[in-house]
């Protein structure tokens, strides 16, 4: 079984029950209605509330989405969920749709909650970044399962980790031994419809050569998660993530026969530098 933190802050309100239902936000991650004889209640995140017929609210509330899709017929799911807490006195909100269900906990326990989930033998993974499609782990959360490939009880597509990887993992893992890094450079990615592990993507460190000083990237999927865009996205959203560390400079090193990651990088706007040798190299200012 696998939570996953959702990032944004959500609210509960309570609307007037014969006042119009608010519209679907366009891209909202999370927008759930309900209205029965007498209610109409809203589950949404906070950015998104509405202005008017607002009767009451509840704010800080940070949801937990089960991951996968689970048909109707298992049962017990949400009761074990939901059970951990119950034992340990704390508070939850549930919000079922027809795929999945989503838990939400008050912001002041959520770090509890997931310690005891993860006690109960529960999985809990909370992402740095979310793309449309995925969500950006830090990459020691299960740096030593990667690095040893070691598969038993992990979320992860059958062909992940791939050998890049495997290789980025070791590499870490002898890095961190002499000075373990202040803030996450490498990302496991995983798809946030079923939570499992399908690639890495992440800052290799500096690239230094003639005009060239910036912070290299480097990105690999694993074979079955391939032509579906998840390289351009992957990209983008760490560009993001770049954006927000005040980095201003990025490249990147594609092999002249990768033809998809060499449009991945040109579709976020990397400028492919004349003359680069065996390697071709790719240069990125981001716009501030």
């Amino acid at each position: 079984m696998l939570l996953i933190r959702q990032l944004r802050a959500h609210s509960v309100f309570a609307l007037d029950p014969q006042g119009p239902i608010p519209a679907i936000p366009r891209d909202t991650d999370f927008w759930s209605i309900t209205k029965t004889y007498d209610e109409l209640s809203l589950v949404c995140v906070t950015g998104e509330a509405p202005k008017v017929g607002v009767i009451e609210r509840s704010d800080n509330w940070c949801a937990f989405r089960v991951a996968g899709t689970m048909e109707f017929t298992l049962t017990g799911i949400v009761a074990q969920i939901s059970q951990v807490l119950a034992d340990a006195h704390l508070g939850v909100f549930v919000m079922s749709t027809f795929d999945t269900d989503f838990i939400l906990v008050a912001s002041l326990d959520v770090d509890a909650a997931v310690d005891k989930w993860r006690e109960a033998g529960i999985e809990v993974v909370e992402p740095l970044h979310q793309t449309s499609r995925l969500d950006f782990i830090d990459f020691n959360y299960e740096l030593e399962d990667i690095a040893f490939n070691n598969r038993q009880g992990k979320t992860w597509v059958n062909d992940y980790p791939t050998k890049g990887d495997t290789m980025i993992a070791n590499l870490s893992l002898n890095a961190q031994l002499d000075s373990p890094p202040e803030v996450p450079l490498y990302f496991a990615l995983r798809s946030r419809s079923t939570g499992l592990a399908i690639g890495s993507i992440g800052f290799r460190g500096e690239h230094i050569s003639g005009g060239t000083h910036a912070l290299e990237i480097g990105y690999e999927l694993v074979d079955s998660e391939r032509s579906k865009g998840l390289g351009t996205e992957a990209i983008a959203g760490l560009i993001e993530i770049a954006r927000a560390r005040a980095v201003t400079q990025l490249c990147a090193k594609t092999d002249p026969l990768n033809i998809p990651s060499q449009k991945a990088l040109a579709r976020n706007g990397f400028v492919e530098l004349p003359g680069t040798g065996a390697e071709i190299t790719w240069e990125f200012s981001i716009p501030d």
